[in-house]
């Protein structure tokens, strides 16, 4: 053992400083509970500091309900107090091995629905530049062009059905998906390929498809269940994703025949991210390429313009799509392009924040207030909502 236990029994008491707390955190984290350790005095020293950490989250928890109660007892409910109680755990980073260790998580889901910003909201750009506002729009058919015919369900969903076969000769044309700021919606192409976009995103297309390749631009966020499609002498139809990132000079393209995916690519993020869940892509930039199989990752870094292949996490990755916020360890600016994103808000930072990591599972039709409120309460971070505009600081 390289952490000695005299720090262990510090971090406990609520005795330990920044830096003995950072080597706690380490210390666990470094653990692969899927292997038993060599030394069996190892083994039994983990249980009983493990059994001992439980007793503590245990304490925290029951002197953090009763503090709310006594504080808030109008304003929370007996379901938020526990989920800020636990969200106080994730906060100082007792994940205690989540995604490896035997023992259960200490995680929450807050499904407590509020006054939630985001919903179903996006503008089609029609090819003759006409705007329709989807939210608006009344549902059943809004336009019917080139053998197509646009219907919108009550669901939040466009789909391209066809109504004849589209002459050879037609030119093509692209409508274009644009989502606002708390907004987010799905269309079916008229391959049958499904895709849903995430809040801050475009998708523009051809209507319909034709050729020897099926090719869509993506802006922002989007997930794509992607529909095989043959051609008259019998072989697949590739589909291909031209992602565009202002960091980039050039497009990332994402290449595939049949398979459900996600791919991450807003402007404001260091990195474009594309998990696969199910078939085959390629990702390509700039003569670099990466081969993803499911449950598989790769990351373009707009630094070194290189791809890295890691293992996803796809919880993490389609949280959006299954209408949570899901964050693990992530750092305070990156929870907080997230918020900006779906509650159409902005921010600003003041002192030095870069050392705040926060972990724990939302749903997006939480309300704003409530979620910061259970994030402050880990006691690392404090909020200042007044308006349309959050101040982040260092409690």
């Amino acid at each position: 053992m390289d952490l000695p236990i005299h720090i262990i029994e510090k971090y406990l008491r609520g005795e330990a400083n920044e830096e003995e707390t950072r080597l706690v955190n380490d210390w666990f984290y470094s653990f692969d509970a899927s292997a038993e350790p060599a030394d069996e005095a190892l083994a039994v020293l983990r249980e009983e500091i493990g059994k001992k950490i439980q007793r503590r989250l245990n304490q925290s928890i029951d002197l953090t309900i009763r503090q709310q109660q006594q504080q808030q007892q109008q304003r929370r409910t007996r379901a938020w107090q526990f989920a800020a109680a636990v969200a106080i755990l994730l906060g100082v980073g007792w994940y205690f091995g989540m995604q490896r260790s035997k023992q259960a998580p200490l995680i929450a889901k807050v499904a407590e629905k509020g006054n939630a910003v985001g919903n179903n909201k996006a503008t089609l750009i029609l090819a003759n530049g006409k705007a329709i506002a989807l939210d608006s729009t009344a549902d059943g058919p809004i336009d019917s062009k080139n053998g197509m015919q646009i219907i919108k369900s009550e669901d939040g969903k466009v789909a391209y059905v066809p109504t004849q076969q589209p002459a050879s000769s037609s030119a093509v044309v692209y409508n274009t998906i644009i989502t606002p700021k708390s907004g987010q919606y799905s269309v079916t192409l008229s391959d049958g390929t499904k895709v849903w976009l995430n809040a801050a995103s475009s998708l523009r297309y051809p209507v319909p498809f034709s050729g020897s390749l099926r090719e869509v631009e993506l802006t922002g966020e989007g997930y794509f269940e992607v529909a095989t499609a043959m051609s008259a002498q019998g072989g697949n139809i590739p589909f291909i994703v031209s992602v565009r990132h202002t960091g980039l000079p050039n497009d990332m393209k994402v290449k595939v025949l049949g398979t459900k995916f996600n791919v991450m690519a807003y402007s404001d993020e260091g990195t474009i991210e594309t998990s696969l869940v199910e078939g085959k892509v390629e990702t390509a930039y700039s003569g670099n390429n990466a081969l993803l199989s499911p449950g598989l990752q790769s990351t373009l870094e707009k630094t070194t313009l290189g791809f890295k292949v890691s293992r996803a996490d796809l919880q993490r990755a389609l949280a959006w799509k299954n209408g949570e916020f899901r964050f693990s360890r992530m750092d305070i600016k990156g929870i907080m392009r997230q918020v900006t994103r779906w509650y159409d808000v902005s921010v600003e930072y003041q002192g030095n924040v870069d050392h705040i990591y926060l972990s724990g599972v939302f749903s997006r039709q939480s309300d704003i207030r409530q979620m910061l409120d259970i994030l402050e309460a880990t006691g690392t971070v404090h909020f200042q909502l007044t308006g349309n505009k959050i101040i982040v600081s260092t409690k």
